[in-house]
């Protein structure tokens, strides 16, 4: 994709594969520049998802994270070139869970 569409970038990624290990590579993420992510991913699954290793990929790169497991439903409503997001909990850290 990268050789393919070379001076690509985004606002607003979906992350793959529920934020497994392999679903966004360093060099990937540096070639797109995301703004920020949704990640879904269903709480306290078995697969540990999002991995904690993607998670400090994005926060490296200030992306602003949006955890379906978190932040329950998640918006993004565009309007006059802006980008507002909701969420059905709102939750200051999107980080992982302590529980």
């Amino acid at each position: 994709m990268m050789e393919r569409y070379p001076h690509l970038s985004v606002d607003i990624l979906k992350a793959g594969h529920h934020g497994s290990l392999t679903s966004s590579s360093e060099l990937f993420l540096d070639h797109i520049k995301p703004k920020a992510v949704l990640i879904s991913a269903g709480r306290n699954n078995r697969y540990g998802h999002p991995h904690p290793d993607i998670l400090n990929r994005f926060e490296e790169r200030q992306v602003v994270v949006m955890r379906t497991d978190l932040n329950g439903a998640v918006q993004f409503k565009l309007k006059d070139k802006k980008i507002r997001v909701e969420s059905a909990i709102e939750q200051k850290e999107t980080g992982p869970q302590n529980e």
